[in-house]
């Protein structure tokens, strides 16, 4: 199939193949957590679930996706001021979830090596709305925030995971929308998007659009 990628254009209708589809959901195990308990419990149970794909479709495992590592961390943080509820069931700290968190996926990496991926929100400011932080951006005590430079201007972040959280990760960008104009293509207008590398750190900013057909860099 031939594809005008820029504009995605298709010169030849594509078909569904049925077979493909099956064959690469097969590959793909999808488990979905409710909160920190579930979280915890997937991860400690995570080798035997990756053992019986494994002797199932005699494939490994090359890349652990979590979506987002911060989901449950609001959550976690409010009940801790809480009463117990019928169950009685002790809240655990946030300290403690993250520790947990860190010192199970270290053992599924000896098991299993692999890459490791966590997305998380970011938090923009302190009291400040986003368009109060670009109006107030001068003002802002940077004592308790880091900055993180855009496409533009400096945006300030306030990193709300443990230190343990922290300390593990070994790479991290920044993703994130431009406040560059639209991108027209095909007769529709793209949202810009911007990535920059926090950890290591580098001095430049990529830009891209998403579209149906994939990921493209935008000079």
């Amino acid at each position: 199939m031939d594809f005008d990628l820029w504009n995605n254009d298709t010169k030849k209708n594509p078909t569904y193949d049925e077979e493909l589809y099956s064959l690469c959901m097969r590959r793909f195990l999808f488990i979905r957590c409710y909160d920190s308990f579930q979280f915890l419990a997937t991860l400690k149970t995570l080798h035997y679930r990756i053992q019986k794909e494994q002797e199932l479709h005699g494939i490994s495992v090359h890349i652990l996706m979590i979506d987002g590592i911060g989901a449950f961390h609001w959550i976690d943080r409010a009940s801790t001021f809480m009463p117990l509820g019928a169950t009685n069931r002790k809240t655990p700290s946030l300290q403690t979830v993250s520790e947990t968190v860190v010192q199970e996926i270290r053992k599924l990496l000896l098991l299993h090596p692999m890459l490791v991926i966590a997305t998380k929100a970011t938090i923009f400011g302190d009291r400040y709305s986003m368009t109060e932080t670009k109006r107030n951006l001068g003002k802002l005590d940077a004592s308790n925030s880091r900055s993180i430079s855009s496409t533009s201007l400096q945006l300030p972040y306030r990193e709300y995971m443990p230190s343990v959280w922290q300390t593990f990760v070994t790479h991290r960008v920044l993703v994130g929308a431009s406040d560059d104009p639209l991108i027209r293509t095909n007769d529709s207008d793209r949202s810009l998007y911007f990535s920059e590398w926090l950890l290591p750190p580098q001095s430049f900013v990529d830009k891209f659009i998403v579209k149906e057909a994939g990921v493209f860099m935008v000079p």
